[in-house]
Parts: structure tokens; sequence; C-alpha cells
């Protein structure tokens, strides 16, 4: 290599490959090394070594896994997920509903004019009345017939 390394350089290097010069770009190592001895490059050294062994170990770890007692899982209560309606019907739920306010808010139908008639013509008020005064109109209204006595 012909041109100097830099601190930089050699900093950057050990970020990106790690303390171990085996993984270094060929026309790097030596100038790697020939700072080494440089304080900020030897402590990043050492971080890098100390993370290269973190990651053997971690990598090398092959414990292995407990095994599985199905026996001892299958024993135990088994837990059911809640059932839920299906949607269709919470819809035809809210239509019944709304259908039933309508129903009950619609007034209701007057009788037909000849049921008015009928009804005025066989029901008599128990007073007679004669003239347009407003005692006589009164007692028209409100007072009761036999049948209305009989259920008072």
């Amino acid at each position: 290599m012909n041109t100097p390394f830099t601190i930089e350089q050699a900093l950057a290097i050990i970020a990106a490959h790690g303390g171990d010069a085996a993984r270094w770009p060929d026309d790097a190592r030596p100038g790697v090394l020939a700072l080494a001895g440089d304080p900020a490059v030897a402590a990043a050294l050492a971080d890098a070594r100390a993370l290269d062994a973190l990651l053997a170990d971690w990598a090398g770890a092959d414990a292995p896994l407990p095994a599985l007692d199905v026996a001892a899982i299958t024993a135990l209560p088994q837990q059911r997920a809640p059932r839920r309606l299906p949607l269709w019907l919470g819809g035809g739920a809210i239509a019944a509903a709304l259908a039933a306010v309508l129903v009950l808010a619609m007034p209701e139908a007057a009788p037909p004019e000849s049921q008015i008639a009928q009804s005025t013509a066989t029901t008599a008020p128990s007073a007679a009345v004669t003239g347009n005064d407003a005692d006589v109109v009164f007692a028209t209204v409100f007072t009761p017939t036999q049948d209305e006595e009989d259920l008072i």
C-alpha cells in the first residue's frame, strides 16, 4: 500500500470488519496493524475484540432446548375462545329494532268518516242538548253514558 493510512480509515475498517485482522481487507491489513499502537486505534481494537468474543459465545451456544411434555400440556384445562355472533345477525337485530321504532312512532290511522258518524249516532250523550252555550257543550262532551257509568 503506497498511500499512508489515516487513523480515521483504520477506525472505519475496525468498525466495519471487527477486531480480527483475518477479516480485514488484504490491502488494508498492514496499514491498520501499523497504526495499532495509536491509543484511539488500540481502544477500538479492544472494543471490537470484546464484541467479537461476545458474538462468538452467542453463536456457539448450542444449548439443547428442553423437551416438551405433550401429556402435561394436553392435561391442562383448555380455554375456548368466546363465540362471536355472525356479522349479519347483528345487522339484522339493528334493522329489527329500527323497524320496531318506526312502527311505534307512526300515528294511528284515523277511522273512516263513516265509522265516526256511525259511532256518534249509536251513542248519544246522557243529557239532551239544545243550544250552543258553553255549559251545554261541556255537558255533552264530558257527561258519561250509561255504559261508561257502568265501567266506572
